[in-house]
């Protein structure tokens, strides 16, 4: 089964689960990327690639890494005779052309969806992507949406019910479980070279922009930190830090509020170890891979409902908690109600398990290629698998 994946740029989360596909029984994988690197997800691509991959030449045609269009993409798929084509999402012109190609060479074509009606959009948004929208959904062969919430986006925009595969974005959570064991033993060492002083910590990971809702987790912590020595970690950097330093000052907040700045993947399991509480406080946040990472390190979290991810992720009142979006006192409590009882890391892990379990990239590789056999199952074989190699890069 030849596969191929058109999806924006590398992740440190979803490209180990392509290879993870990649190593199923049977399956050839090529994954076309529209850029290598943006300023919002400035990660180091220092992760293997056990697939075909390749960062295609293009450009943003509306600008700020938006609308990326990849001339080269036609040429690619023309190259090969592929089984099918994978989607990761309709944002970019160069999925459009993928789909168009797919729907005239008879070749299904699966949507990758992390989007759902809760989202804030303007309203020319919503108007003008609305046809587009219905065109890409009801054109391809099933959905794999991340989650709930996604699934019934595309459903409601004529996406079929089944064949669906839920494919979320989900980090290494076996990894990071390990790494969460590994790392407990030396816990206070860990928070000594992290810089933190006793006391609980409240972590927050991602971009400072309006969307994360970092001054409504602010604006909480003058109701915590009179009973708690607390100290609130902000890992990430954006447009918006400037603003949220000035906000902490003018609360008096300085000795409670720490900011680290943008940190690699590969850096962040021992702030999930030295944290106590995860709070995403988002306006609008599709997924929330962070989440995930908070779980998957046995930390309890506390996220709006406006976090795509809430439905599949919070399986009991000890594991997280969901809060009103734009609500700081909502957020408060919630918080406080962690920080007077903390649940261990292990029973987190405990409670947790059956999600971490459904969300290793085994599983969710497993489902995944067993749709594609029965998409492509009614299909002739390809005439002849593509000869060509193409090259591996990753800038």
């Amino acid at each position: 089964m030849h596969l191929a994946v058109v999806t924006p740029q590398p992740t440190p989360y979803r490209d180990p689960f392509w290879n993870t596909v990649a190593a199923q029984p049977g399956v050839e994988l090529d994954v076309y990327y529209c850029y290598a690197k943006g300023e919002d997800r400035p990660w180091d691509v220092d992760w293997p690639w056990r697939f075909r991959g390749e960062v295609l030449p293009g450009r943003a045609l509306l600008g700020n890494h938006n609308g990326y269009w990849n001339p080269a993409i036609l040429n690619r798929l023309r190259a090969c005779k592929y089984d099918a084509i994978i989607l990761g999402g309709y944002n970019h012109f160069t999925m459009l052309a993928a789909a168009w190609y797919a729907r005239r060479q008879g070749i299904p074509y699966l949507l990758m969806c992390e989007s759902f009606h809760g989202l804030t959009r303007p309203w020319y948004s919503r108007v003008l992507k609305g046809p587009l929208v219905r065109w890409i959904v009801r054109g391809a062969a099933g959905i794999l949406p991340t989650g709930l919430l996604a699934r019934e986006y595309l459903v409601s925009y004529g996406g079929r019910v089944q064949p669906c595969c839920f494919v979320p974005n989900v980090p290494d959570v076996s990894g990071l479980y390990r790494s969460s064991l590994e790392l407990s033993q030396q816990r206070e060492g860990v928070r000594r070279v992290l810089g933190l002083r006793p006391g609980p910590v409240i972590l927050f990971v991602g971009r400072l922009i309006w969307k994360k809702g970092v001054d409504i987790l602010i604006d909480a912590l003058p109701g915590l930190c009179p009973r708690w020595d607390l100290q609130l970690v902000i890992a990430g950097d954006g447009p918006e830090k400037a603003r949220l330093e000035s906000q902490v000052q003018r609360a008096g907040l300085g000795e409670h509020v720490k900011f680290i700045g943008f940190q690699q993947p590969r850096e962040l399991p021992r702030w999930y170890c030295a944290a106590d509480v995860f709070a995403l406080p988002s306006r609008t946040e599709p997924w929330g891979v962070v989440v995930l990472e908070a779980l998957a390190s046995g930390l309890p979290v506390v996220v709006t409902d406006k976090v795509g991810c809430h439905p599949d992720v919070i399986n009991h009142p000890r594991v997280g908690q969901v809060v009103r979006s734009e609500d700081g006192e909502v957020m408060r409590q919630a918080l406080a109600k962690f920080l007077q009882n903390l649940p261990s890391r292990e029973e987190v892990h405990n409670l947790w398990e059956p999600v971490r379990e459904k969300m290793s990239y085994q599983v969710i590789a497993g489902n995944l290629v067993g749709l594609f056999s029965k998409v492509t199952e009614q299909r002739l074989p390809p005439t002849q698998a593509c000869r060509g190699e193409i090259v591996a890069s990753s800038t």
